[in-house]
């Protein structure tokens, strides 16, 4: 971001301090000159701390500045740039340049992020959450909250922290709030675009309407999806088993409430008490090489993504299944859309 975006005067009050804490999000404001030299830092904690002491919010902001605050040096290494923040247990590293003058803020979660990725990620937002209403008559599905945040945005942020910078999102009821909702993606660190279906195109019929932008395997997901999948190792996963496809899967445990019969004609074989059934079942989750896609779809057609899975495997196409170990939901009914925010907020996601 813009350094400048976190300045105050040093002739700011509390209040405006506090005011440009909020309106970036990024915890601190920086106190500088005229001459953007650093005077001082006011962390978000600090003018809180100096409020409980009775400063008012008129008073200026020196009062609960830090004079001294810990910086970096204009050029300085990523790894030495971690090293320091951990060393003085800070999230936050004004970068100065000789004369004090603020170039850039380094924050060490940005820093831990990976690298961006060249490949894209395909967001299926279509649909019209009917199992969820009436939660859904007035809120497309990807914008109920859980926890506190719209279920899509949290998707795009996990994304974005694996690296996606470039998303597409196919879209169909209620588009217009989604598009209001997450514009062009700046303010989520991503780039979006949209494409519009005028009619319910299954899960990836508008796949094809967007192959000229492939050229390399992207991930492909379900709006509904909740997950700590690991979408980079997914793509390595991938590129490692020269798949044409790849489906994340996840195991499913069903436990029969009644005891299952055996029966032979009149003759009863055998009794199994409330028996357990393992299984492996489709995450809405995957990886696409743009192969896929010429091989298996159409123009104009309405397909859903078990068809184009089926239809590669009919043409003998390398499809693979990829586990995915971490914690998984699919927010599809009211008690899946309830145990997700319990588990958000025991801090299953983080």
């Amino acid at each position: 971001m813009n350094p400048g975006d976190l300045f105050v005067g040093e002739g700011a009050t509390l209040r405006e301090a506090l005011e440009r804490v909020s309106k970036t999000g990024k915890g601190l404001a920086l106190v500088v000159d005229a001459e953007r030299r650093l005077l001082g830092i006011a962390t978000d904690g600090d003018l809180r701390k100096a409020i409980l002491r009775g400063v008012p919010l008129a008073a200026l902001v020196d009062e609960a500045m830090n004079r001294s605050p810990i910086v970096g040096a204009a050029g300085i290494s990523t790894a030495d740039a971690l090293g320091l923040m951990r060393s003085r247990a800070i999230r936050q590293l004004p970068i100065v340049d000789d004369r004090r003058n603020v170039v850039d803020v380094l924050f060490f979660e940005k820093l831990l992020e990976p690298q961006p990725l060249p490949n894209a990620a395909v967001i299926m937002a279509g649909g019209t959450g009917s199992r969820l209403r009436p939660l859904t008559e007035a809120t497309p599905k990807p914008l109920l909250t859980i926890g506190g945040k719209p279920l899509l945005e949290i998707m795009i942020e996990r994304l974005r922290i694996a690296g996606f910078r470039q998303i597409f999102m196919t879209l169909h009821y209620m588009s217009h709030v989604i598009r209001e909702y997450f514009g062009d993606g700046t303010r989520f660190g991503v780039s979006i675009d949209y494409h519009l279906e005028e009619s319910p195109r299954g899960t990836a019929g508008s796949l094809h309407d967007l192959r000229r932008e492939f050229d390399r395997p992207f991930l492909l997901v379900n709006a509904d999806i909740l997950t700590k999948c690991d979408f980079r190792e997914m793509l390595k996963f991938h590129e490692r088993h020269r798949a044409v496809m790849t489906v994340g899967t996840v195991p499913y445990t069903v436990d029969m409430p009644y005891g299952i019969l055996e029966v032979d004609g009149e003759r009863l074989a055998g009794v199994t008490e409330k028996p357990r059934f393992d299984f492996v079942i489709n995450a809405g989750i995957y990886v696409v090489s743009p192969l896929a896609i010429e091989l298996t779809l159409r123009p104009g057609g309405a397909v859903d993504v078990p068809e184009v899975i089926n239809r590669l495997m009919e043409l003998k196409q390398h499809v693979v299944a990829f586990p995915i170990r971490e914690y998984w939901l699919d927010v599809g009914r009211h008690p899946d859309f309830e145990k997700a925010n319990r588990d958000v907020a025991e801090g299953l996601l983080e």
